[in-house]
């Protein structure tokens, strides 16, 4: 967190350094500070509740996306409404002068660590979380003595019939036979409709 909060600082310098202070995007720099400024309150307090720290970063990565577009609005406007042509030339329609490259530059510097600091910010959330759930307490545990195990029932005899020679059937009964098998009535033939029409 407190890696995201100083790339947010550097965020919010970097378009008043390349693009002076005159520059059209430097107003970024308050809701970048903002964003730091939440982004380190999570850092100092990291003992606060796993909610409170999410609310936190939450409402400082919206600082910084605030900033952010804040930034990307002059180039959209710029396209939509037109600027006047090169510095040599007169403007007389009163429209705005393109970018600077400054301003390019402070511009393309500002997005890339303020979303860079969105990120380590998201993966300090993340390591908060994974903090407190392994200092989680330890589930209770057993106050009641174990029961002793039974002992195993003794296993009763079992009787086996055995055949003797005298119960075997002889060899010489003749097998019974099964019935003849009756014989069925014969069904009428079937007519169709079609064969009476």
């Amino acid at each position: 967190m407190w890696l995201a909060a100083a790339l947010a600082v550097i965020g919010g310098i970097a378009p008043v350094v390349f693009g002076g202070t005159s520059s059209r995007i430097d107003s970024a720099l308050i809701p970048f500070w903002i964003g730091a400024a939440i982004f380190a309150a999570c850092a100092f307090l990291p003992n606060q509740s796993r909610g409170v720290t999410a609310i936190l970063y939450f409402v400082g990565g919206l600082a910084i996306v605030y900033g952010l577009l804040s930034m990307f609005s002059l180039p959209v406007r710029l396209a939509v409404l037109g600027t006047c042509p090169a510095p040599p030339a007169r403007c007389t329609t009163g429209l705005p002068t393109p970018m600077t490259n400054g301003e390019n530059t402070g511009l393309g510097v500002a997005a890339a660590f303020g979303i860079l600091s969105i990120f380590l910010g998201f993966y300090g959330l993340v390591t908060v979380y994974r903090k407190s759930s392994v200092n989680a307490p330890s589930p209770p545990a057993r106050q009641i003595p174990p029961v002793a195990p039974r002992p195993a029932p003794e296993p009763e005899p079992v009787a086996v019939a055995v055949a003797t020679p005298a119960e075997a059937p002889a060899a010489d009964e003749p097998e019974p036979e099964l019935p003849a098998p009756e014989e069925l009535p014969e069904l009428p033939a079937h007519e169709s409709a079609s064969s009476t029409d």
